[in-house]
């Protein structure tokens, strides 16, 4: 019979921002541009496979690299007190509606 093994514990939060800024994710500043919004979004989401990203923290690291316009954005979005804490598809749906309109797709 194989040895039992404990999973993996997640990693405290501090120790994804480190490993996340390591990999040196673009920054993204919003715009009208569908194609640098698609290119930032594919190397997020590389980036998040290559350092195995639990899920709980993808909306945190993703907002986390916006500026600008992306940035603005997030603050018209973002839940409030006593609402329901975003999800990873919710975000990437409001995202994709704002930054990649489904006539450009």
């Amino acid at each position: 019979m194989p040895p039992h093994r404990e999973p993996n514990p997640e990693p405290p939060t501090m120790d994804m921002i480190c490993q996340f800024n390591k990999l040196k994710s673009l920054k993204f500043q919003g715009g009208a541009n569908p194609l640098k919004y698609e290119e930032w979004k594919q190397k997020l989401e590389n980036t998040f496979d290559i350092m195995e990203c639990p899920y709980r923290y993808k909306v945190a690291l993703t907002t986390y690299q916006f500026k600008g316009e992306a940035e603005y954005l997030w603050g018209t979005i973002k839940p409030r007190g006593g609402e329901n804490p975003m999800t990873w598809e919710r975000l990437t749906e409001l995202l994709d509606n704002k930054y990649y309109p489904r006539d450009v797709q």
